[in-house]
C-alpha cells in the first residue's frame, strides 16, 4: 500500500481495503503507524496537526482516523469536534501518551470508538481498527437502508395521491391525515378543508352508527373489512361555484387498520381507506365491473383483480418487514376430465374445487383463479414459513378427498408450488413465477400423475 503525503497526492497505486489518516506531530511515530497500517493491507495518509487533517478531512474521504489528542495548532478534541459539525462519515480512534483517564474518557464521550495509550502495540491497534471499520460498514449499510426508505416513501406518496380512487388516511383519533386528488375532485372539499376533520362529519348522519365499526373498531386480527356501500356528503361552496353538483355521493368502501410494532406489540397509528364513487352505475355496469375482476366460471377474483391484492400486501409487507406467501395450485387431471366426461362435467369439477378451497383457506387469505386449470392463494400475514407449509399441507389433504360431480366420483389430481416474499422473490411477477415454477409439494410426481391419468382413462374408456 502507498503513503499518502499531506497534501493528498498519490504515490504509486492503492487498494480498495480502507483509507485511513494518522495525525500525529510525532514525525517518527506517524511514520511508524503508517508503515504497520500500510502493511495491514489499508491505504494511509499523513497530517502532522489538526488543522492539516482538517484540510485533508474535507479534500477526500477516510474511512479511520488514528487520531493523537495532544498536537501543537490544532489538537485532537478540535478535530473531532470539526468531524462532528461538518458530519462527516468517519470513524475515529485516538491515541494518547497522557497517563490519566482524562483523555481517554473525553474521546470517548466526543464519539470516538477506542482509545489507545502510547506506546501502541500491533494486537491492540489492529484489534480497534477492524472494529471501528466494521461499524462503518454497518452504518453505511443502514445509511443506504435509511435512504431506500425515505425514497420507498415519497414513492408510496406519489402513487397515493395518483390513484384512480378515493383514498385517506385517519389518526388515531378518527380524523383525516391524508387525502388524494381523486377524494378532493369527487367531494368537492379542498385538502385544507378536509383535513383535521372527523370522519363523521362526511358521513350522513343516518349511516354514522352502522359503518361506525369500519373506522373505530381497534381488533389487530389480518382479517379484511368486507366492502361496504355508503353515502359521503360532498362540499357545499360559500360562493355556490361547487364543482360537484350533487350534494352527497354513494362509495363502496374498504378500509384497513395500521399498526405499527413496538417491542411485542402492536400499536395503533391510523385506518386507511380505499373508496369507488358508484354513484352513476347502474346495474348493468356493476355487472360489467364485476366480470372485469372476476372469473365467470367459479366467481372468485380473476388475474387483473388479484394482482392489485397481491400490490397492495406487497406494499404493506415491505413497510411492516413482514412475510407474504403464494400458493399456486394445478388441476393436472382437468384435461382428462373434459375428455372423459364432457366439458361441462370439467366446469362443475372446477366449480366444486373453489367451493372447497374457499373452505379450506383462512379467513383473510384470497383466492383467484388466474388461469384454465390453475388456482392462486395469497396468504398475507404469515411470521414463519412453515406457517405456509402447514397452510399447503392443510389445502393438499382437504382437496385430495374425492369430489362427486354430476354424478361422477372424482379424485382430484393436484400440484401444489409455493414462493414467500421476501425470501423467493420481491416482485408480484417473480412471485407467481416463482410458485409455478416450484412445485415441491406435489401429491405425485409428474411422472406418476401422467402413468396414473393414462392408466385411469383406459379403465373409463373399458367400464363404459
Amino acid at each position: 500500500m502507498s503513503n499518502l503525503s499531506e497534501s493528498g497526492g498519490q504515490k504509486g497505486t492503492s487498494t480498495k481495503k480502507g483509507c485511513v489518516l494518522i495525525v500525529d506531530d510525532e514525525a517518527r511515530h506517524a511514520e511508524s503507524l503508517a508503515t504497520l497500517v500500510e502493511s495491514w493491507g489499508y491505504e494511509v495518509a499523513t497530517a502532522s496537526d489538526g488543522a492539516k487533517a482538517a484540510g485533508l478531512l474535507v479534500t477526500r474521504r477516510f474511512d479511520l482516523v488514528l487520531l493523537d489528542l495532544h498536537m501543537p495548532v490544532a489538537d485532537g478534541f478540535r478535530v473531532m469536534e470539526f468531524v462532528r459539525k461538518r458530519s462527516l462519515h468517519t470513524r475515529i480512534i485516538t491515541i494518547s501518551g497522557d497517563p490519566s483517564l482524562d483523555d481517554a474518557i473525553n474521546s470517548l464521550k466526543k464519539g470516538a470508538d477506542h482509545f489507545i495509550r502510547k506506546p501502541v502495540t500491533p494486537v491492540e491497534l489492529l484489534k480497534a481498527i477492524d472494529e471501528s471499520l466494521r461499524k462503518q460498514v454497518k452504518d453505511e449499510k443502514l445509511n443506504r437502508v435509511k435512504k431506500k426508505t425515505e425514497i420507498q416513501s415519497t414513492l408510496h406518496r406519489m402513487m397515493f395521491d395518483v390513484a384512480p380512487n378515493i383514498q385517506f388516511l385517519l389518526d388515531t383519533k378518527g380524523k383525516f391525515r391524508m387525502v388524494n386528488s381523486v377524494f378532493t375532485k369527487v367531494t368537492g372539499y379542498p385538502k385544507e378543508k378536509i383535513l383535521g376533520q372527523h370522519w363523521s362529519s362526511l358521513v350522513e348522519s343516518d349511516q354514522v352508527d352502522r359503518i361506525h365499526h369500519v373506522f373505530e373498531e381497534r381488533r389487530s386480527s389480518p382479517d379484511r373489512f368486507p366492502e361496504v356501500e355508503l353515502r359521503l356528503r360532498c362540499y357545499d361552496r360559500p360562493d355556490g361555484q361547487n364543482e360537484v353538483k350533487s350534494k352527497s355521493i354513494l362509495v363502496a368502501l374498504q378500509s384497513k387498520r395500521l399498526y405499527s410494532r413496538s417491542g411485542e406489540k402492536k400499536v395503533f397509528f391510523g385506518t386507511y381507506g380505499v373508496a369507488r364513487d358508484i354513484t352513476q352505475y347502474n346495474k348493468l355496469e356493476e355487472l360489467n365491473k364485476y366480470q372485469e375482476f372476476h372469473d365467470n366460471l367459479t366467481g372468485l377474483p380473476n388475474r387483473v383483480l388479484f394482482d392489485d391484492y397481491l400490490n397492495f400486501a406487497l406494499t404493506q409487507a415491505k413497510q411492516e418487514a413482514g412475510m407474504l406467501c403464494l400458493l399456486n395450485i394445478v388441476v393436472v387431471d382437468l384435461k382428462q376430465v373434459n375428455e372423459a366426461y364432457g366439458h361441462s362435467v370439467g366446469d362443475s369439477y372446477l366449480q366444486n374445487m373453489a367451493t372447497r378451497l374457499k373452505k379450506l383457506i383462512r379467513k383473510g387469505d384470497i383466492l383467484a383463479r388466474v388461469d384454465g386449470s390453475e388456482f392462486v392463494v395469497l396468504l398475507s400475514h404469515i411470521k414463519q414459513e412453515k406457517s405456509a407449509i402447514h397452510i399447503s399441507e392443510k389445502i393438499r389433504a382437504g382437496l385430495s378427498k374425492s369430489l362427486l360431480v354430476n354424478g361422477q366420483n372424482l379424485s382430484p389430481q393436484l400440484s401444489i408450488g409455493s414462493s414467500v416474499y421476501p425470501k423467493d422473490a420481491e416482485s408480484n411477477e417473480e412471485l407467481l413465477r416463482f410458485a409455478q415454477s416450484n412445485h415441491g409439494i406435489n401429491l405425485q410426481s409428474k411422472q406418476r400423475h401422467l402413468m396414473q391419468s393414462s392408466n385411469w382413462i383406459k379403465l373409463i374408456k373399458k367400464q363404459s
